[in-house]
């Protein structure tokens, strides 16, 4: 036998066995989509689907088009912000259809809610997900963007952290594409 077929390793850190957000808002995630993470890949898989063909012109046959199989998401357990508390969900849910904030079941794309607090009400999450990773944090970082300027104002900023993570998804977007460009670069020149 090999050295390693007869060793076993046990670690351990500082575990905390229990239902997190983060757990829950993923288990919203595979609800909604049907979808199931797959770690080997490390992707998001969702079952296939029959899409609708695409509405026929006069000069053009039906096509239908194949979806891609796979999404990502971004899982925002926590969203605080005082002024949401002033603002009823039914208010907030028409605010959102108004800007095109939502979740197309066909597609299975978009951005779903948690309302978390009914007592104080400034607690929300946000699962945005899109077929692919740029556009998922774009997405992400343009809903929170229209949703804080809907609820502040000058003079009622709010207590959030929603331009902090405005500015952060904004961060990863511009090192992501210095890491395309790189990439496209590399595989245009081999």
């Amino acid at each position: 036998k090999q050295w390693y077929q007869r060793r076993v390793a046990i670690t351990a850190g500082d575990l905390k066995l229990q239902y997190t957000d983060t757990m829950c808002m993923s288990n919203i995630l595979q609800f909604v989509t049907g979808g199931r993470f797959d770690p080997p890949s490390g992707l998001f898989r969702i079952p296939q689907y029959q899409s609708l063909p695409e509405p026929a012109s006069r000069y053009k046959s039906p096509k239908t088009r194949a979806p891609p199989n796979h999404r990502f998401a971004v899982l925002a357990p926590r969203l605080l912000h005082s002024n949401l508390s002033l603002v009823h969900y039914s208010v907030f849910f028409q605010m959102c259809r108004a800007h095109l904030i939502g979740y197309d079941i066909r597609e299975r794309e978009g951005v779903i809610f948690t309302l978390l607090d009914s007592y104080k009400r400034d607690l929300i999450g946000m699962v945005t997900v899109e077929p692919d990773l740029p556009k998922t944090l774009k997405s992400f970082a343009r809903n929170l963007s229209t949703i804080h300027q809907e609820i502040s104002s000058a003079r009622m900023p709010g207590e959030n952290n929603f331009v902090g993570l405005i500015s952060e998804t904004e961060d990863i977007l511009q090192s992501l594409g210095v890491n395309l460009d790189e990439e496209e670069s590399q595989s245009s020149t081999h």
